[in-house]
């Protein structure tokens, strides 16, 4: 059974969502706090940032899949 390779189109399109992932998530558990008047949790902003950062990296990883040579 035959692979089906996504274009660079289709990486681009999924790796953008991805990265709006990570901003929500990223908004979800810091900007969020400070919205709330909720006490300031380090844990929580430590969650979303590092969430942000892995959403950004996957998409990163994403992108670079078709930067290989057949």
């Amino acid at each position: 059974m035959a692979k089906k390779r996504l274009t660079v189109d289709q990486r681009g399109r999924i790796s953008e969502k991805v990265m709006e992932w990570g901003n929500l998530v990223f908004a979800g558990f810091v900007i969020g706090q400070f919205v709330s008047g909720e006490s300031f949790q380090f844990v929580l902003a430590a969650i979303g940032i590092v969430g942000m950062l892995l959403a950004y990296a996957f998409a990163y990883y994403i992108m670079k899949g078709g930067a290989r040579k057949k």
